[in-house]
């Protein structure tokens, strides 16, 4: 584990011959604000640099922050989306295709966690998926080719998911038989929300290997966060759990670290690493790493934590659980964002 203090070293010597561009999700808070301020520091502000959230007064606050160098062309932008609504995010998505000919960095932090609601979204779609699985799946689906722009011009080309990375195991394979956890019946709120917010995990490892196998020349990241202090860090049980969420409240944030301090070990993380998928654990060490010399159609194993034949540590997926992931996802996205632009056709 490196520390601290050699992980800031080294984030401090990425330095690009070219002004790189870097898209955070979920940037307005949270890690992902703490990420989108350390990445503007260490380049000196020379990058585009966009981000996406719902709240537009703290962007603006954020953007302030950025160094603005004088010598040299820069833009510090924010774009609005609540990444609950896969339309929204396809909306998103075309107006930054429409800024930028390349993304180097699509960083997604964006989440959901909540143990009391476990609502359905206007699409149809299980909240906590949405928020903490499908969203990822559509902005990196629709940025993806100018993250491969950026790759052919000999450029860094990565995509990082922050979320829970790296507790896949053997004797916990993805229930393929209730995909979307809307199949099997959602009573008991507590145990909805939970297997909503295990079963992101593996999905996002399922949807990181898919796109792995197929773009080989890009790196794509699963990294897990750790207990950070944020405002999203807050436990909300209620009814005879209540006193429990009030101790953990004031328990959790004593052990918890610093968003900045989370971030530079995402940067780390970031920065390192050319091409592949990676499983990374809080602090940016690979848990398990696969790099493909070319395009992959993966097979039928439905061994979990096996990718393509290789041995993956805290790898949540099989070859099998790939497959009907991600054709699940593209099926159920497609539908919803169909279906939304043709309830707000006039």
């Amino acid at each position: 584990m490196p520390s601290l203090q050699i992980v800031k070293l080294s984030n401090a010597s990425f330095a690009p011959a070219y002004a790189p561009v870097a898209v955070f999700v979920g940037g307005t808070s949270g890690v992902g604000q703490g990420m989108a301020e350390g990445f503007a520091r260490y380049v000196g502000g020379r990058a585009h640099i966009i981000i996406v959230g719902r709240n537009e007064h703290a962007a603006a606050d954020i953007i302030a922050s950025f160094p603005r160098p004088a010598t040299a062309e820069w833009t510090h932008e924010f774009v609005p989306c609540d990444v609950s609504v896969m339309a929204n995010i396809r909306a998103a998505c075309a107006e930054i295709r429409a800024k930028v000919r390349r993304v180097n960095f699509l960083v997604i932090t964006a989440g959901y966690s909540s143990m009391v609601n476990v609502a359905i979204t206007t699409e149809g779609l299980d909240m906590h998926l949405a928020m903490r699985y499908y969203q990822r799946f559509v902005f990196i689906e629709e940025l993806l080719p100018l993250v491969r722009a950026a790759h052919e011009l000999g450029q860094d080309a990565k995509v990082m998911s922050v979320l829970g990375a790296g507790r896949g195991t053997p004797s916990r394979p993805l229930d393929l038989a209730n995909l979307g956890n809307t199949v099997k019946p959602r009573t008991g709120r507590f145990t909805v929300a939970l297997r909503s917010m295990i079963t992101s995990s593996g999905y996002t490892d399922a949807m990181l290997a898919h796109f792995a196998a197929q773009n080989p020349g890009i790196a794509f990241t699963h990294i897990h966060p750790g207990v950070v202090r944020t405002p999203g860090l807050h436990v909300d049980f209620d009814g005879l759990l209540t006193p429990l969420s009030w101790l953990l409240n004031w328990l959790v944030p004593l052990f918890a670290v610093s968003q900045d301090e989370c971030a530079e070990h995402m940067l780390h993380a970031l920065f390192t690493g050319a091409r592949g998928l990676f499983i990374r654990d809080r602090y940016g060490n690979a848990v398990s790493a696969k790099e493909f010399d070319a395009q992959v159609e993966l097979g039928d194993s439905e061994e979990t934590s096996v990718l393509d034949g290789t041995p993956m540590p805290g790898y949540g997926a099989s070859d099998c659980g790939v497959h009907a992931v991600v054709a699940h996802t593209e099926a159920v996205t497609a539908v919803r964002a169909v279906a939304a632009r043709t309830d707000s056709t006039p």
